[in-house]
């Protein structure tokens, strides 16, 4: 059945939009502000949808704009507090277009998800009124919707619920309908199961100079966790992640679970066909219900400090947990084993008031339990207030280990490829299956709408080749997807080497290992503006392979396509070397283009975190160029010098919001 179009004109719901704020401002740059909302879109006084928009001068506009959407719901004004390359408002303003982005609503629990693209849209259409008498023309401004990880969703919902709102979009680090909370559950099942030390090998066997075989030195257990989680889709190259990923929105997600099918935590350690109910698996191994009881009730008064933002698509998640009541931290008197797994553990009351009473334990420090907020924003409550010291209580790992299988019991379609592992001949699921698929029901409650790939508009999709919370296969999933509805004309694939999941410059996680995708992304964006107003087509989709999970490029960059350049680092002639301490170092490097120009070339010889020292570039043919150095160890150990490099689609150094950027990294061991 073909579904029905929206459009905000006519839709009394959004029939009283207002303003309440107009003004022109100096910063970031210089803009015409407009904040306001829609009356009567609130739920009992809150979640109104309201908007920002940022407008350029008239002699800077060009008849566009473009328009954030986060992974979750949060304020309007939260782009305000960007800087530098990751400030949308700056992006869009000297790129000829003025900026709009608006709450989505509001983080809102059992409300009719298609309120997403609905507000969007609304916003959107009333952004173009007030373009229109703000520059003085009739002419309908072209418009392009943009966002990444749950924004994705949200991106990919809006152009296929709606028809001529948007023109185009970009959405980035892709989900899809099969995703959530899929993807953080084979990896956390891997992390368990390897642990600290074998999680090491397998980064060291990645590294330059190392085997190149994720699997040397481990025990059978162990590479069957990471082969199952490696053809589920997580990069080989990603496992340099561990020591910061967590568990991504996992705990955010694990609620809808208990919600739909809380029968789950119990057949998974009881009946046939689940991990749990077999003597001889890992998880019986690692299984953990630590009895004990309360000696102190904390309710900490917090202490002034600077506001933590939560704007990526790494954290954006976290404002749907924000505000609610406040849980106490719980002191116990005996403490978990030390040798247990302790990773988000179940809090559950067993005696006093509050028995029955459980939630997901955020850290366990010693004696102390931090528990963790359920994801119901601002109508979070404390279910432990009559909790008191000599209450009995149970920490139990069984929940979080039963989640590290909740994959296999949830097996999709014959189009999500990852999960052949678990098929028979027959192509018929080999485990225990649940009676419905709980993932379709989250990414709906994402985006709005199941996407299913038909699009209304240009769209040019990026993922990150090395992305720990988005597989990268997602991509190669809509890019079919798109196909399935003949729309592939209207659909480009592009993936963005050394890249992982969060979408912040200032900040990375690993800055020897990953390099930003943000100049790619807005770069994207001009070139589906200029694919929809002018009708340049924009690069192919990258040439890329995908199998047994993985996804993997060519070499070289005119083999890749794509924007980003490809160096290729040496040191003394090869990838390793072994030198004396004092002796002098030649690096050198050529860097590949597909398009554009080198813009950069930067080496941090001694993990020092600085790329400030510009290397002098040597052009070569078609963009390329190549570079040169020396540097002087002065002390032993073993180095992995990083050279950093950009690229421009004009060669323009001095554009911060367009730069491509990669990385190669050598191995020098100094004696």
């Amino acid at each position: 059945m073909e579904q029905t179009l929206y459009t905000p004109h006519g839709d009394p719901y959004f029939s009283e939009p207002y303003i309440d704020v107009e003004e022109w401002r100096d910063l970031p740059v210089r803009h015409y502000y407009v904040h306001g909302g829609f009356r009567g879109t609130d739920f009992d006084g809150a979640n109104e949808v309201r908007f920002c928009f940022y407008y350029p001068e008239k002699e800077k506009y060009e008849g566009r704009f473009f328009q954030y959407v986060s992974p979750a719901p949060e304020d309007e004004h939260e782009s305000e507090k960007l800087t530098g390359e990751d400030d949308k408002i700056s992006f869009c303003i000297t790129h000829g277009a003025y900026y709009v982005v608006s709450n989505q609503g509001g983080f809102v629990i059992g409300k009719d998800p298609s309120r997403l693209y609905k507000s969007s849209s609304a916003s959107a259409e009333f952004s173009r009124e007030i373009a229109k008498k703000l520059y003085g023309t009739d002419k309908r401004p072209y418009g392009y919707i943009f966002g990444g990880s749950g924004g994705s969703f949200k991106t990919m919902g809006a152009m296929e619920a709606t028809e001529g709102i948007w023109d185009g979009a970009v959405p980035y680090v892709m989900a899809n309908p099969i995703a959530a909370p899929n993807v953080f559950a084979s990896r956390m099942h891997a992390v368990r199961v390897l642990g600290e030390d074998g999680l090491k090998k397998v980064v060291a066997a990645m590294e330059p100079g190392g085997s190149g075989d994720i699997y040397e030195g481990l025990d059978e257990i162990q590479k069957a966790a990471l082969k199952e989680a490696s053809a589920m889709g997580f990069p080989d190259r990603a496992w340099f992640c561990h020591p910061f990923m967590g568990d991504g929105a996992l705990m955010v997600l694990v609620p809808t679970v208990y919600r739909l099918f809380p029968q789950y935590f119990t057949d998974f350690w009881e009946k046939e066909g689940y991990e749990g109910a077999d003597p001889a698996s890992d998880a019986v191994r690692d299984r953990m219900r630590h009895v004990t009881t309360v000696t102190e009730i904390i309710y900490d008064i917090p202490a002034a400090a600077e506001e933590e933002q939560f704007t990526s698509v790494d954290n954006s998640w976290v404002n749907t947990m924000l505000g609610g009541e406040p849980l106490p931290k719980i002191r116990i008197r005996d403490l978990v084993p030390t040798d247990s797994y302790q990773f988000h553990c179940r809090f559950r009351v067993l005696s006093g008031a509050c028995k029955g009473a459980e939630i997901n334990i955020k850290e366990i420090n010693g004696d102390i339990i931090e528990l963790h907020p359920q994801n119901d924003g601002a109508e979070n409550i404390n279910p432990f207030k009559e909790l008191q010291p000599g209450d009995e209580i149970m920490i139990d790992n069984s929940d979080a280990i039963a989640m590290q299988f909740f994959h296999r019991h949830q097996i999709p379609d014959a189009t999500y490829k990852v999960y052949d592992q678990f098929r028979n001949e027959q192509g018929e699921p080999i485990p225990a299956q649940l009676p419905f698929l709980i993932a379709p029901i989250i990414a709906t409650s994402g985006a709005g709408i199941l996407i299913d790939g038909n699009i209304h508009g240009k769209v040019i999709g990026l993922c990150s080749a090395i992305d720990e919370s988005a597989c990268p296969w997602h991509g190669d999933w809509y890019r079919e997807a798109v196909a399935r509805h003949g729309k592939s004309d209207d659909f480009r694939l592009y993936y963005h080497d050394n890249s992982i999941h969060d979408d912040r410059a200032g900040y990375l996680d690993d800055r020897q290992r990953q390099v930003d995708y943000l100049g790619t992304l807005h770069q994207a964006l001009l070139d589906v503006a200029a694919w929809a107003e002018q009708g340049k087509e924009p690069l192919p989709t990258m040439n890329y392979t995908f199998a047994d999970g993985q996804i993997t490029l060519p070499a070289h960059a005119g083999e890749r396509g794509g924007m980003q350049p490809v160096p290729f680092a040496s040191v003394n002639g090869g990838r390793v070397a072994r030198v004396k301490a004092g002796e002098e170092v030649r690096f050198e490097a050529k860097i590949e283009v597909n398009i554009g120009s080198v813009t950069g070339a930067a080496w941090d010889y001694e993990r020092t975190n600085d790329w400030s020292h510009e290397e002098t570039l040597i052009p070569g043919q078609d963009g390329d160029a190549s570079i040169i150095s020396t540097h002087v160890f002065a002390k032993p150990g073993i180095y992995y010098p990083c050279l950093k490099v950009k690229a421009n689609r004009f060669g323009d150094a001095s554009d911060i919001f367009t730069q491509c950027k990669n990385l190669d990294r050598v191995k020098v061991i100094v004696e």
